[in-house]
């Protein structure tokens, strides 16, 4: 399973099936949806599976996780999963593994987003032992393209996407810490 993940303003848990509700609300949101689900409303099964697909993930470390703060049982998710068959034909993508972030529009510009994402990190180098991370972008998405230099990711090229051209993201990880 999936270790909790310390924030200096909450943790990441894993998520669960107890967490679909708000994560349905979550991804039908309107800002929300616009990019991560291509405008497109998610029906609750869809939702459901995405559940189902990131537990069957624990197992390799990887999948969803709640974001929870203090005062916010559930803020957003983020995750970590292996490029979708769409986007492994692209050779900056192949093979990859990439962060998602998704947070409620309340929670947008205080740097949760980069919190999140520099946990999943430093997870992904240090417990996974992860040489690289990689993310895909829609060009008109300035918060995550500017998230994603933020936390390090430099643009490699660009892909069709299905809604609008993305732009495709790398970051090398280096050497896992050696642990002492």
């Amino acid at each position: 399973m999936k270790p909790c993940l310390t924030l200096q303003s909450g943790r990441l848990r894993p998520a669960t099936a107890a967490d679909l509700d708000h994560l349905v609300a979550l991804l039908q949101d309107e800002e929300v949806r616009r990019y991560l689900c291509d405008d497109s409303v998610l029906p609750r099964e869809t939702v459901a599976a995405m559940l189902t697909e990131s537990e069957a993930l624990d197992s390799r470390g990887l999948g969803l996780w709640v974001i929870e703060l203090e005062d916010t049982p559930f803020a957003g998710i983020c995750g970590l999963q292996p490029v979708s068959a769409e986007l492994d034909i692209a050779p900056a993508m192949a093979g990859g593994i990439e962060p998602l972030i998704a947070l409620h529009p309340a929670h947008w510009g205080k740097g949760l987003a980069a919190e999140a994402l520099d946990a999943l990190i430093l997870y992904a180098r240090d417990s996974l032992g992860l040489s690289r991370l990689v993310a895909a972008v829609d060009v008109p998405n300035a918060r995550s393209q500017r998230l994603m230099r933020r936390c390090g990711f430099a643009a490699v090229g660009r892909t069709p996407g299905p809604a609008c051209e993305l732009v495709l993201y790398d970051l090398s990880l280096g050497e896992a810490e050696e642990a002492t």
